[in-house]
């Protein structure tokens, strides 16, 4: 028998109580619904008491009611927080709904049929919630936007099956100090490397743009740029798939990553700013000016082609030639 003191109501006092469940039938709202209900038997007067089971049993009861009805459960509404990454108050704010609408419908105060089924649509459309989010930011915190956003970026990108994603998440897996900058990098050489080589040239069709340091994709920066200078923690990443890759490009990401991969951001961003496709993107413009230009993929073909010829690579393991030539020349204008 378990015994556990709690306050009678009937008894008006605190008592000890044997605890027992049982399923039960409840009509709420003119809706009949069924789940356990947990409660406790007075050892003083034999009657039924909740004492601390009580708002278990009324948060139990109102979940049942909304599968009923088809209003969104607490769960679904803790789903959007946890794959959007966002807390209780600045969901209500991105949303247009009042501060604390979101905490009072996790506290069990059922929604709305127009806000349950604006927070449905939310949790299964990442493009719509990136509407609000961007329709909605100063409402919110910087970091907390950032952080959302990434999050958001990374579903979309899951969702769409982008394949600039799949490198990036294949890149973090192998590589677990990797921050943004150098990620950017290693994309624009496997973006690069791949034009010249038959078996993975549409391994990256996305283009890139030129950013002060360096060439970026914006995607994957978006997705990404809540992590700062901090290194990407794979873990924590979107990826409710497989990354979709075939044999052939793993073994060619693999090459770059030995090539590329154990040298710094501030190395990697030198050495695609003696890049020619790079340098001719930024035509005209200071060192330290935006821009949002395109690198033409074009331009990287024609420059990697030439790379080729001019360092004789011919497979894989010969782009390393490349790499520690640009690493002697990127030390030297860094010192």
């Amino acid at each position: 028998m378990n015994k556990e003191k709690q306050f009678c109501d009937y008894c008006l006092d605190y008592r000890n109580g044997k605890y027992e469940e049982k399923i039960i039938k409840e009509i709420i709202d003119g809706i009949e619904i069924e789940y356990l209900e947990k409660y406790y038997i007075c050892d003083t007067c034999g009657n039924k008491f909740y004492g601390d089971l009580y708002d278990y049993n009324v948060s139990t009861a109102n979940e049942k009611l909304r599968e009923k009805t088809g209003i969104i459960t607490v769960k679904e509404i803790e789903k959007i927080m946890k794959k959007y990454s966002i807390g209780k108050k600045p969901l209500s704010l991105v949303l247009g709904l009042g501060e604390v609408t979101i905490i009072r419908y996790l506290d069990g105060q059922n929604p709305t049929k127009d806000n349950s089924d604006l927070l449905k649509r939310v949790l299964y459309n990442p493009f719509l919630f990136e509407m609000f989010l961007l329709a909605n930011k100063d409402k919110i915190s910087s970091v907390a936007y950032k952080k959302s956003m990434g999050k958001t970026k990374q579903e979309e990108l899951t969702d769409s099956n982008s394949k600039l994603y799949n490198v990036s998440l294949y890149i973090l897996q192998k590589e677990k100090e990797v921050d943004t900058l150098s990620l950017q990098k290693l994309l624009y050489f496997c973006s690069g490397f791949s034009k010249v080589f038959p078996n993975v040239k549409d391994l990256i069709l996305d283009c890139s743009e030129s950013w002060k340091y360096g060439p970026v994709y914006r995607e994957i920066y978006e997705a990404f740029s809540y992590y700062g200078y901090d290194k990407i923690d794979f873990d924590e990443l979107v990826k409710d798939r497989d990354i979709n890759l075939s044999l052939e490009e793993k073994k060619y990401i693999d090459a770059i990553i030995e090539a590329f991969g154990f040298y710094s951001g501030s190395i990697l961003r030198e050495m695609t700013h003696m890049t020619d496709p790079w340098i001719e993107s930024r035509k005209g413009l200071d060192d330290d000016a935006f821009s949002n230009r395109i690198i033409d993929n074009g331009s990287i073909e024609k420059y990697f082609k030439k790379v080729c010829e001019e360092y004789k690579i011919s497979n894989y393991d010969d782009i390393k030639k490349y790499s520690d030539d640009m690493f002697k020349k990127a030390k030297a204008k860094l010192m």
